[in-house]
């Protein structure tokens, strides 16, 4: 039995996983150890950096294999360093998983982020393979200016994306790398696009984003 377990990249420091994704790839390491003798196990980490206009000096997916070969050196650890966010994590991860044909896929994630990654699982990885999106912590579940952003995130995901038939990857593909200003920054007019797919339009969503900031500066200073 094949099972690949995938996990989306997230916030690093000092080239160290931190929050949710270490707590994803410790998540992963575990199951390996719980079921490695009875099944082919494979890791899929998924990230290039959290922004397109940050420098950064290793990849989100480097920093995850890195800290999977720390703990079990004879692992097979695939990297998919494209992506900068959710729903790339699942696009652009979807061809290396194939590629393993596995009997499971088994997804590491928060409850804030599970909407969208079950949402992502169905419409992307469609009846290719069984998956399941695991939970691994409860925090900031309970933000409410974070689980907004959700509802916003998932509706501009479901507008996006309403005219791509489910399992089409290719298509997500390039509507992400010709349609939005995640990967081409500077081509597309983030403005426009943001007035278009987001709720509240592109001052909203700034909004959203400075009070995000306030928040974690205000929690910062406690």
């Amino acid at each position: 039995m094949t099972t690949v377990l995938l996990i989306p990249g997230g916030k690093s420091v000092d080239e160290k996983p931190i929050d949710r994704f270490l707590l994803s790839l410790n998540a992963a390491i575990d199951y390996y150890n719980q079921n490695k003798s009875s099944e082919n196990i494979i890791f899929v980490v998924s990230g290039r950096w959290v922004s397109v206009t940050e420098l950064y000096s290793m990849t989100e997916a480097e920093i995850g294999k890195r800290y999977i070969l720390e703990s079990i050196p004879d692992a097979e650890v695939v990297k998919e360093d494209i992506s900068v966010e959710l729903i790339g994590n699942y696009v652009f991860s979807k061809p290396l998983i194939a590629a393993f044909n596995p009997d499971k896929v088994i997804v590491f994630t928060s409850e804030l982020l599970y909407a969208r990654s079950k949402m992502f699982t169905k419409r992307i990885f469609s009846d290719c393979f069984p998956c399941e999106v695991q939970i691994i912590t409860n925090a900031l579940s309970d933000n409410l200016v974070l689980k907004d952003k959700e509802k916003q995130a998932l509706k501009l995901f479901e507008k996006l994306f309403e005219d791509i038939s489910d399992g089409d990857d290719v298509a997500f593909r390039e509507r992400l790398m010709y349609s939005t200003p995640y990967y081409f920054k500077g081509i597309i007019d983030d403005k426009s696009y943001f007035d278009k797919y987001w709720g509240g339009g592109y001052d909203n969503f700034i909004n959203g984003i400075n009070e995000r900031r306030e928040k974690t500066y205000d929690s910062n200073r406690t």
